[in-house]
């Protein structure tokens, strides 16, 4: 009877352990389209039996199929992928908002200078000499428009930095109680949600996901600063400069403060970094220097000619103190346009009817008198625009360069980690096949307890 009750309890355990693989082959068949999902696996191990007796069989614990090595490249490429989005995303923003709708700044000087060469024709004319006023005040509004947008993209984009800052401590928080719960349980899920934390980190943030020996995984960021170090987690905050008012970040743990603002090279965050500092930057300082250029030239040969009353030594447009902020402070000189009269047309002591001033500031057209005298004013205008195009190709080409990547490394993760649903139908079947035989044996052996127990 002893032998039966041995069989009866290795029956009971047969049946558990092909349970055990009915249970992880369903939960892999149900979570086949559930982000992040890593497919798992039972394994069974054969039991050491008694006087040659066999044992039965044992189900381990539920396993990952991962590799933490592929895991760290697709990291690293969504960083990658998400900062080329991010910068094309803003690229394109700021590149319709810089040429919108109407003229654009170059299409605006060049309708100035058009204007310069027709009064030349006719310095007396009050029309011609009014159109040229209208052209030049045209051309400093959309100077001064363009400016205000750029400002506001890089506004938008500090927003979007101090949003984003937010976000990585939230997640980097959840890394670490993540890595707290693995220290205690083994379940596959907490793994699966500690690997997605970490992506998302490196969206936002690039930098570096590791798993070290003691099981624990570290983040850190570009530059060696931590984020994550096991059960503990640092803050990303943003704080506004005190001079520009930009955002600054730094990772702060207790009293330790690190600035990182400089080291974040990967991820959205990086892509904003990137674009409001090195972009929006270089594209309002253009836009001053232009304004700069176009007022302190066209000035230099209005003041020294002269206006249908003879006098000289007048400005065009209101002298600018500097190149820094001339973009928005630029206008054309209010007293010329309560009086076209004062438009310098003409040489000095030549009279009214002269044209050389006219011609002289037509002149500026073909001069190289912008960028430090290395290029015309109508290039200068180009190259604002020009710049935010080129670079915003360049981000979507980086874009479809990434994207090719990540849909291979995600096949390459599929092929490791990803539920085949044939696969995982084959192993159902194969463990309830088994699992009945189980059954039909534990119901024959307590058939045959039942028919020794009535012999007694």
């Amino acid at each position: 009877m002893s032998d039966l009750l041995s069989l009866l309890s290795l029956g009971a355990g047969g049946i558990a352990a092909q349970s055990a693989g009915v249970s992880v082959a369903t939960n892999n068949v149900a979570n086949a389209n559930t982000r992040g999902y890593t497919r798992q696996r039972v394994d069974l191990e054969a039991l050491e039996g008694i006087n040659r007796l066999g044992g039965g069989v044992r189900a381990g614990d539920a396993q990952r199929t991962a590799s933490n090595m592929l895991a760290a490249r697709i990291r690293t490429s969504d960083g990658s992928l998400e900062m080329a989005r991010a910068f094309a995303s803003a690229l394109a923003d700021v590149e319709l908002r810089l040429t919108g709708s109407g003229a654009t700044i170059d299409e605006q000087l060049g309708n100035l200078f058009s204007r310069m060469s027709q009064v030349a024709s006719m310095p007396t004319d009050s029309n011609m000499r009014d159109a040229v006023i209208a052209a030049a005040r045209d051309l400093m509004s959309g100077i001064r428009r363009r400016a205000t947008e750029a400002e506001a993209a890089q506004r938008e984009s500090n927003s979007r930095i101090t949003d984003s800052a937010s976000r990585v401590t939230s997640l980097a928080n959840e890394l670490a109680e993540t890595n707290k719960a693995i220290g205690t349980s083994a379940d596959p899920v907490l793994q699966d949600r500690r690997d997605e934390a970490a992506r998302k980190l490196s969206e936002l943030v690039g930098g570096q996901a590791r798993i070290d020996p003691d099981g624990q995984m570290r983040f850190v960021l570009d530059g060696g600063a931590v984020l994550v170090d096991g059960i503990h987690a640092s803050a990303l905050e943003a704080t506004p400069d005190p001079i520009t008012g930009l955002a600054t970040l730094a990772v702060v743990d207790g009293a330790s403060r690190r600035d990182v603002t400089s080291d974040i090279a990967g991820g959205s965050l990086g892509a904003e970094l990137m674009f409001r500092d090195q972009t929006m930057t270089g594209v309002v300082d253009q836009l001053d220097q232009l304004a700069y250029d176009v007022a302190t030239s066209v000035n230099t040969i209005h003041s020294a000619n002269a206006g249908l009353d003879g006098v000289s030594g007048r400005p065009m447009f209101t002298p600018l103190a500097g190149v820094a902020g001339a973009a928005q402070a630029i206008e054309v000189d209010p007293l010329l346009i309560a009086d076209n009269k004062r438009l310098a047309t003409a040489a000095p002591g030549t009279g009214p009817g002269n044209n050389a001033g006219a011609l002289a500031l037509f002149g500026l057209a073909t001069g190289k008198v912008a960028s430090g005298g290395t290029r015309t004013l109508g290039d200068a205008a180009l190259d604002v625009i020009a710049g935010v195009a080129m670079a915003h190709a360049d981000a979507k080409a980086d874009v479809g360069r990434d994207e090719i990547v990540a849909d291979h490394l995600a096949g390459l993760r599929d092929s490791v980690s990803g539920v085949d649903i044939q696969e995982e139908m084959t192993n159902l079947a194969r463990f309830e096949h088994a699992s009945s035989a189980m059954v039909k044996f534990v119901s024959t052996i307590d058939d045959m307890l039942g028919s020794l127990i009535a012999q007694l």
